[in-house]
């Protein structure tokens, strides 16, 4: 397959919330086709999804997923009926759905979560789990990392709003948080193979300009040639100037490292995207499982992001919208 060449192979799961079923019938058709990540991220919905693969073996982790999304989707059937749900709708567009479903659901969608994932695994160490979630009280991003923290299901539900993790804090996840592309920019150096996979990221229309998750993948991307640059300048310098302690600290930030990112990203076609992602139901879930598994079936029949990378590039990304490769922004 030639991934032997990646020292760490990616997952990276955004928020979405019903959407998310999009991202777990795309890891299960990773897994079927031999890919094991090593290093885990996601925020939101996509903080559970992370929490569910990082903490089974990888041979039960697609159906631990299937089985969460199932039961999920009964409880959402199951949950009291309001006077309309379209309230419900109304307030997911301001933020506030997701909070609503799971407040109400948070002993429920915990049991589910014991059911679905083990923690010892999680903090075993066999594979970095990144969780992302926002304060509500700082409206600052809050980061839950296995390799800083003992990770529970606390520190999981705290990932969708709203759940409390500490006395007087009071996590809220919003669609803002960028978690899973800002804590690769921050690990390490290694020769990445990173899957970033969106349950929406729709290109605005009316202003133009670039999506959500196209801002962090160029600021990524800059971030990995600004680095290979200073490699490459580090390496024309005479031996008297590297000794320099100004220029010594500049070529700490050197890596030679290289990124290759596959963004697939979910386009579900006409309707209100706050009612998209409140649609919990059964119909709903296996079309976006199944939209995941094509995808990615789409994008190893094509195999782009496992070409030779062009002379001098420390990153290169690819993006599939409907299995489909999208022009670069």
């Amino acid at each position: 397959m030639g991934l032997k060449r990646f020292e760490r192979i990616a997952l990276l799961f955004s928020s979405g919330a019903a959407l998310g079923a999009y991202q777990a019938g795309a890891t299960a058709a990773l897994l079927a086709r031999g890919l094991r990540p090593n290093w885990i991220a996601g925020s939101e919905i996509g903080a559970i999804n992370a929490a569910i693969l990082a903490g089974n073996p990888s041979q039960e982790a697609a159906a631990s997923l299937r089985r969460f999304w199932q039961e999920l989707s009964s409880l959402w059937a199951s949950r009291p009926r309001r006077r309309a749900r379209r309230p419900l709708f109304r307030r997911f567009a301001r933020g506030e759905g997701e909070g609503a479903f799971f407040s109400r659901a948070n002993g429920a969608l915990r049991a589910l979560l014991a059911d679905a994932l083990d923690c010892e695994r999680i903090n075993g160490g066999s594979l970095r789990l990144v969780l992302g979630a926002h304060d509500r009280g700082t409206g600052r991003e809050r980061t839950f990392d296995n390799d800083r923290h003992r990770l529970g299901l606390d520190h999981i539900l705290a990932c969708l709003p709203p759940a409390d993790l500490e006395a007087g804090s009071l996590l809220r996840a919003a669609s803002g948080v960028a978690v899973p592309l800002s804590a690769l920019i921050d690990a390490p150096p290694a020769d990445t193979l990173s899957f970033l996979i969106d349950g929406y990221d729709p290109i605005p229309q009316r202003t133009g300009g670039l999506s959500r998750a196209a801002r962090d993948i160029a600021s990524l991307k800059r971030n990995h040639e600004l680095r290979r640059m200073i490699a490459l300048l580090g390496e024309h310098l005479e031996p008297s100037a590297r000794r320099n302690p100004d220029v010594l600290r500049c070529l700490e930030a050197a890596s030679s490292a290289t990124m290759t990112l596959l963004h697939l990203v979910h386009e579900e076609g006409a309707g209100e995207l706050s009612v998209q992602m409140g649609d919990f139901s059964h119909e709903a879930v296996a079309r976006r499982w199944q939209a995941g598994e094509s995808d990615v079936a789409a994008s190893f029949s094509q195999r782009l992001w496992l070409q030779p990378r062009p002379p001098l590039s420390a990153a290169v990304v690819h993006e599939l919208r409907r299995g489909a490769p999208a022009p670069p922004p």
